[in-house]
């Protein structure tokens, strides 16, 4: 099958696009492979510093608060056993100083009897006290709760008016023979916890916090609670009354969960905007050191917590812009590959246009090929241009419009011209002064002709010889030959007036025109072939033409036309006509009417 290729697409957009395809391709796909490794990277690196930090934090917590619980158990067991007798007050507080001493961080170790006696060993002055509790609502409230419960816990925060601090504070209940008889009270100041925490290694950038439950505030960093921001109920601020905006809004409704992490077992982030900014949060809960959870986290601004992926949006943003200035570099490198093809196709196309002489040679081309391509050109050009000196242009021009010239018969008008006495003329000049003259004389005849779409069919001596109506089809080929022989008296009439102004002797021209039938197409050998015509029409118009040399004025007439009565016929409504009657023509035993084209 046929391949329909009448759609086709210039060769500079070809390899524009491939190359331009090709690097876009190449720098996207690396680009891409880059950009999902490192972000990829860049979210696991997050990912374990989030995970290193939030771990060391509850790590230092609960090894802060593991201890002290631990050393209170002990405690208990002793007093439990008898090893500790409660009563004995100086035994107590050895045990109580004792105690303190293996755990610093502990502030005060206290046993509280089931009638509010308390015996307490402070850190601070390394003394035991004992006050009646009695009136002490928060320490009647909690033996109450720890005799009822009979299990040890951590309690709520309680602030300390001797510490100006609030403590965290394990509760164990102390019971001998089934029956509760006291309890023991560690506390830990929320400043133990912030000097602890402040030590431990940090998100870098980020703030570090503690809420105690989801609103209030046990730690921030680097700041410690003021008696007059504690709240009336509690002993920590409240969130919403703190000065730290960021803090302030961790649970802002507008909170978006960082899909970037993914859902984390060590934490858990979200993302909030303020003031045109933005912060990430990192966070975890740590139950069982209160009654409410602790949850230890991390706020850092989005753009130091994401620097990595910054830098990776600024190389993205590079990468493009390179794969930018590749695609133009291609689109450029495209065009320029192509010019040599582009500058092969228009001159190809002027060959194909026959015009051999408005086109220039091709240039050499650095690419091997195409400057191979452009000496087969400019050998070929050459040749052509040698071609067209011996073939006439527009014949073959009418021979590629209409096909293969197959020989016929056709109805055609058949022009002769002759240069009276040129023999005669030509004696008294040089070889090369008769070239030019005979050049500039047949450059005027055959501009004519070929401008009413004539097809001189060859030169002979001083003369020519031409048709009309092959090899395309003229239905007033007859009408175009008048109008031809009419325009070449004009020209040579034009051309004599300035010879006589110069000096030189004019030229005398006769024109023999006939209409009749003739073979036309393609004659000769194989080694030689013209497209020309041949019968009896041919012989009779170069008959008028001789024909001429006999009217009287033969001498004195820049040129003289005659036509025969079959051109006549075929054109008399479009020209002018002196009637000569039926004459004697040379080599015709029949007379033929003439006529004098005026």
């Amino acid at each position: 099958m046929q391949r329909n290729l009448s759609r086709t697409v210039p060769i500079s957009t070809v390899l524009a696009v491939s190359f331009g395809t090709l690097i876009i391709v190449a720098v996207v796909t690396v680009l891409g492979i880059g950009l999902i490794s490192g972000l990829t990277n860049t979210r696991n690196l997050l990912i374990d510093k989030a995970t290193a930090a939030m771990k060391s934090t509850r790590g230092d917590i609960t090894d802060l608060l593991n201890p002290a619980e631990n050393q209170t158990r002990y405690l208990a067991d002793l007093i439990y056993s008898g090893a500790i007798d409660i009563n004995n007050r100086d035994q107590l507080s050895d045990a109580l100083l004792a105690a303190l001493a293996g755990t610093p961080q502990v502030n005060s170790l206290a046993f509280i009897t089931a009638d509010m006696t308390v015996t307490a060993g402070i850190r601070k002055s390394g003394k035991v006290i004992r006050i009646n509790g009695e009136k002490d609502p928060v320490a009647i409230a909690s033996i109450k709760e720890i005799s009822e419960n009979q299990s040890a816990n951590w309690g709520p925060l309680v602030y300390v008016p001797q510490l100006k601090d609030t403590v965290l504070n394990f509760r164990q209940p102390v019971s001998r023979d089934g029956k509760f008889i006291g309890a023991l009270v560690s506390t830990i100041s929320v400043t133990t916890v912030n000097d602890k925490i402040k030590s431990s290694p940090a998100l870098a950038k980020g703030t570090q916090f503690i809420l105690y439950g989801q609103d209030h505030v046990l730690m921030r960093q680097n700041v410690n609670h003021k008696p007059d921001q504690l709240t009336e109920d509690g002993v920590v601020p409240k969130l919403k009354d703190i000065g730290d905006p960021v803090l302030r809004s961790i649970w802002s409704p507008e909170r978006h969960a960082m899909e970037l992490l993914g859902n984390q077992d060590e934490f858990h982030s979200h993302h909030i905007s303020l003031n045109g900014d933005g912060y990430l949060f990192f966070y975890s809960s740590l139950s069982g050191y209160s009654d409410k959870d602790l949850i230890v986290g991390y706020w850092v601004r989005d753009r130091d917590a994401i620097a990595e992926v910054r830098r990776l949006a600024i190389a993205a943003v590079a990468g493009l812009a390179v794969m930018l200035i590749a695609a133009i570099i291609a689109l450029l490198l495209g065009r320029r590959i192509s010019r040599p093809i582009l500058a092969l196709s228009a001159a190809s196309q002027q060959i194909s246009l026959l015009e051999f002489r408005s086109v220039a040679a091709l240039p050499k081309s650095r690419f091997r090929e195409i400057n191979e391509a452009n000496e087969a050109y400019n050998a070929m050009l050459r040749g052509l241009g040698w071609f067209e000196n011996y073939v006439p242009k527009a014949l073959v021009r009418r021979l590629m419009e209409s096909g293969e010239a197959e020989s016929e018969q056709r109805i055609v008008t058949v022009m002769f011209t002759d240069i009276a006495n040129f023999t005669r003329q030509a004696e008294d000049m040089q070889s090369g002064e008769v070239a030019n003259f005979l050049n500039h004389h047949f450059h005027l005849v055959t501009s004519c002709i070929e401008a009413e779409g004539g097809t001189v069919d060859k030169f002979i001596g001083d003369a020519v010889m031409a048709f009309w109506g092959a090899p395309e089809v003229q239905e007033d080929h007859a009408i175009r030959a008048c109008r031809a022989a009419k325009a070449i008296a004009a020209s040579i009439r034009r051309d004599n007036d300035g010879a006589r102004k110069s000096d030189r002797p004019p030229i005398h021209m006769r024109i023999g025109l006939h209409t009749g039938p003739l073979v036309v197409g393609n004659i000769g050998s194989s080694g030689r072939i013209n497209y020309t015509v041949v019968g009896d029409t041919v012989n009779i118009a170069q008959r008028m033409e001789q024909h001429g040399k006999s009217l009287p004025d033969a001498e004195k007439e820049d040129v003289i036309t005659l036509i025969t009565e079959e051109t006549y016929q075929a054109a008399k409504t479009d020209i002018e006509v002196e009637k000569l009657g039926a004459q004697q023509v040379k080599g015709r035993h029949e007379a033929v009417h003439v006529y004098r084209l005026r």
